[in-house]
């Protein structure tokens, strides 16, 4: 008996190759009953660690690259091939009811570092803010995602760091802090929230946990599907004195997003940040006198 599995609507198509992310994963913990009304109508429940089910957003920076398709003639062919992406998933870690019983007992610990390899926990988003016109259309369609559009305010570490002003020669200054803010589609000036890690003089394990499963629908169908990322996260794990390291503040706006977040989170304080920064492809050096 063959399964029918959910349909890719044209233009789109899978799998979606990044061709360079950056990621910003800020994990908490929080008492079970504040996820319950979000899981409503879904056949999912929350995963609970130690009695509490983690909440998490990720703010999302990648790019893709992409052909104009096959014999195309010259004037249609599109103006570039790059098209870049912003984007945060605010996430319920959940997992399918009817599963339950093939469920591993877990701690935190052991969820972030990606050892449940029966890849039954997974993210269960409640909204999805982007910049991206492509990527919203490809999540809806495709996934099912809350996505909406909006902008985006960021200040994260880079390969290329910012020159210090005033210095008369080069010293280049490295940002080890994550800072966005997600702005209120109809009021820009105004933001949802604003979340800034600061992460100096922390030690980092790597971990990973791809593949990490999303959970969304499609066809009136609940779906789950997989993202893989290719190299290790740098995870920071934070003790209840490290509170302080991570602050998120909420601006004017009043969209649902935002009280969403102060119903999950408020209160709460992270128990692990996550970050990625994708390998450069080539690095263009400083010249020299001849």
């Amino acid at each position: 008996m063959s399964t029918q599995l959910p349909s890719v609507p044209a233009p789109l198509s899978m799998p979606f190759y990044y061709a360079s992310l950056i990621n910003c994963v800020v994990h908490f913990l929080v008492d079970a009953k504040r996820v319950a009304p979000f899981l409503q109508d879904t056949p999912l429940r929350p995963a609970l660690f130690g009695g509490r089910a983690s909440v998490a957003f990720n703010f999302q920076a990648y790019a893709g690259q992409f052909s104009g398709g096959v014999g195309q003639p010259a004037e249609k062919w599109p103006s570039n091939c790059i098209g870049v992406t912003q984007e945060v998933e605010l996430n319920i870690v959940a997992f399918p009811a009817a599963q339950a019983a093939s469920l591993p007992e877990l701690s935190f610990e052991q969820w972030v570092m990606g050892d449940d390899q029966s890849k039954l926990m997974g993210n269960h988003r409640v909204y999805v803010p982007c910049d991206s016109d492509a990527a919203i259309q490809a999540g809806v369609e495709l996934f099912g995602e809350p996505k909406f559009k909006t902008t985006f305010g960021v200040n994260l570490p880079s390969f290329n760091p910012v020159r210090k002003a005033g210095v008369p020669f080069y010293e280049p200054e490295w940002v080890e802090t994550w800072s966005f803010k997600v702005n209120d589609p109809q009021m820009p000036a105004e933001d949802i929230f604003t979340c800034v890690a600061d992460l100096n003089g922390l030690t980092a394990t790597p971990g990973n946990l791809s593949s990490i499963t999303e959970y969304g629908q499609h066809d009136g169908r609940a779906i789950a599907c997989r993202w893989n990322i290719l190299q290790p996260f740098r995870t920071y794990w934070l003790r209840p004195e490290d509170a302080h390291r991570v602050s998120v503040r909420y601006g004017l706006s009043r969209h649902p997003m935002q009280q969403a977040m102060k119903a999950l989170l408020d209160g709460a304080h992270a128990h692990a940040v996550q970050t990625f920064v994708s390998a450069p492809a080539a690095i263009q050096s400083r010249a020299v006198f001849l």
